[in-house]
């Protein structure tokens, strides 16, 4: 697995543990109390996920400029924290783009289809 194969994992498994904690938030009626605490967590894995996998782009700067110019993949939904939005949203939009970009690589005749992310420890089987 080259490294920007692991950024797509890495990016789909912070992607689920975002969305798992926020519903589970919601669902608890927590979600007012911890907002902060749990936005500041999510952006500082949000920057550390976005920093290794400019990293990994930092040879192909064409690719690069694409990743950091992706535009959020989806309109929020009436309800939602503006927070939860504006991360969900980023990381989607990055996600998209690291997907086109790995997609673009692939050798021809080596289409393989991606292996899914290992199941999480903390989600629900």
């Amino acid at each position: 697995m080259n490294a920007l194969e692991k950024a797509q994992v890495e990016g789909q498994r912070l992607q689920g543990a975002i969305d798992a904690e926020y519903r589970g938030a919601r669902r608890d009626n927590t979600w007012g109390r911890t907002q902060p605490q749990i936005v500041e967590r999510w952006r500082i894995a949000l920057r550390a996920w976005l920093t290794a996998t400019e990293a990994a782009l930092a040879a192909d700067q064409a690719a690069l400029g694409r990743f950091r110019a992706a535009p959020p993949a989806a309109s929020p939904q009436p309800g939602e924290s503006p927070d939860w939005v504006e991360i969900r949203n980023a990381l989607a939009g990055k996600l998209t783009v690291l997907g086109a970009l790995l997609e673009g690589r692939t050798p021809a005749g080596a289409s393989s289809p991606p292996a899914p992310p290992p199941r999480s420890v903390w989600r629900k089987p």
